[in-house]
């Protein structure tokens, strides 16, 4: 299978999970001709929802840019690489149910599991992408340092910490979901104002 055939039908699943995410948040029922007042309490319900909403469609771009950065340099594809990849998209698309469990039961045990579980082999297949891809020689020499199966650690270990710390305190495991964006954005912030 070409390399250009993998990436674009990944690009076409990312993109039709990211249209269903929107599918969860629902228009609230207001009177016609509400004040601005009366508006938001009918929003505020959905306040949860929009969280939920935001962090994934957060962590979906930041998969995105990843999964495009590391097959772009990629040398060739394999077999097993395609079925890492169609693993990696399996958990992509189910992370749309754990979204929308969160959005209604934001604060709830089984919701911030599922979603941490889900978050976790998300992670822990990108982690196979890099380990196989290096172990198989299909990175290409010059980046093989860059693309290394390290750089995947800070999020397995943080949504692995999420789910430990979703039985002491849900507010603590909420705290490790928003915090992987974060470690991903702040380097990449302090890279370009050092420029």
């Amino acid at each position: 299978m070409s390399k250009d055939r993998l990436e674009a039908f990944s690009d076409g699943v990312f993109g039709i999970v990211l249209s269903l995410l929107i599918l969860e948040l629902h228009v609230p029922n207001a009177p016609d001709h509400s004040s601005l007042g009366q508006y938001a309490a009918a929003m505020a319900p959905l306040l949860p929802n929009v969280i939920s909403f935001a962090l994934t469609f957060v962590m979906i771009c930041i998969h995105w840019v990843s999964h495009h950065y590391f097959f772009s340099h990629l040398q060739r594809v394999t077999v097993g690489l395609v079925w890492l990849n169609n693993f990696f998209l399996l958990w992509l698309c189910f992370l749309i149910f754990p979204t929308a469990m969160l959005g209604d039961h934001l604060t709830d045990l089984f919701p911030i599991l599922l979603y941490g579980v889900n978050s976790l082999f998300l992670a822990l297949t990108f982690y196979g992408f890099r380990s196989y891809a290096s172990h198989a020689k299909l990175i290409k020499a010059e980046q093989s340092k860059a693309l290394g199966p390290r750089h995947s650690l800070p999020a397995i270990l943080l949504y692995g910490l999420s789910i430990v710390l979703a039985f002491v305190n849900v507010y603590l495991s909420l705290a490790c979901f928003f915090i992987v964006p974060i470690l991903y954005f702040v380097p990449t912030i302090l890279q370009n104002l050092t420029r």
